[in-house]
């Protein structure tokens, strides 16, 4: 559980540095904001570098409120 005053964040995140926030989405990929990792499409890449969504890695940290 996350201490008081801070929360917990999950985002995932592509070998050249773009980060895939699921609270905001993807307004380059037409991905609304809410919409979990695990639901994106196989086929989605990258849309700086074009990686396929399979480089992503799952980075969790809390952030303070």
């Amino acid at each position: 559980m996350a201490k008081e005053g801070y929360r917990k964040v999950h985002v995932y995140q592509c070998p050249c540095g773009y980060t895939y926030e699921p609270e905001k989405g993807c307004r380059e990929a037409k991905v609304d904001p809410g919409v979990p990792f695990e639901a994106l499409p196989d086929q989605l890449t990258c849309p700086r570098c074009q990686r396929a969504k399979v480089h992503f890695r799952e980075k969790r940290y809390s952030v303070k409120v």
